[in-house]
């Protein structure tokens, strides 16, 4: 069984779909040029209706300190995910400074990808690999590099485009703490397929 984490949430009826059936975590864009961006009113509407047991995450890449920090008191956040070339001393500044639990991600294509890793032990809660590598116009994932990125004992989460078919290789091989789910359920970019997204959550809580 993993943790879930439903990211590109861009709608209040997919947040709330996604807390039904069952999510860990909900994650939600603040990334400028991102086309799945949220409105801090929405974020914060949507926080305010969750149950206590579903974590609401926000994005961000290579942000300011201060508009980060603005976000997270609106939205009333306790844990964020840095997409970009965020520091180790910036993940901790903002990990102390805000109170609240970092996610930092990282895209692994090579060996050279995990040197970065252990400098940012300490100063994050999870980590977030993105192992997708294509193959002609198929997206796999790479579990190699995981292998090797698992023996840093920090708690990770798996993404790059899975689909509901790929959990239960991805548990099985990578043995994740968490799921990522996004565009491997979309119906439409901003829209989450149900039927999707229920598969998604239960294959990952090892239901069927």
């Amino acid at each position: 069984m993993a943790k879930v984490k439903i990211c590109g949430l861009a709608n209040y009826n997919d947040a709330l779909d996604a807390t039904n059936l069952g999510a860990d975590f909900l994650g939600f864009h603040f990334i400028k040029e991102s086309p799945k961006k949220v409105s801090e009113k929405m974020v914060r509407d949507i926080v305010s209706k969750l149950p206590p047991f579903v974590v609401p995450v926000g994005i961000f890449k290579d942000e300011e300190q201060k508009v980060i920090s603005k976000t997270v008191k609106k939205c009333s956040l306790k844990n964020i995910q840095f997409n970009g070339n965020e520091t180790p001393e910036f993940c901790k500044a903002a990990r102390e400074g805000l109170g609240v639990k970092v996610f930092k991600f990282f895209k692994l294509e090579n060996d050279e990808s995990l040197l970065p890793l252990e400098s940012y032990i300490g100063s994050v809660d999870y980590f977030v690999f993105d192992v997708s590598y294509a193959d002609g116009e198929a997206v796999k994932q790479n579990y190699a590099l995981v292998a090797k990125a698992g023996n840093l004992k920090v708690p990770f989460f798996i993404s790059g485009q899975i689909k509901p078919e790929d959990i239960p290789e991805t548990l099985e091989i990578a043995v994740p703490f968490g799921i990522d789910g996004d565009s491997g359920i979309e119906r439409l970019p901003k829209r989450k397929d149900y039927d999707k997204m229920n598969a998604f959550i239960r294959y990952s809580h090892g239901l069927k």
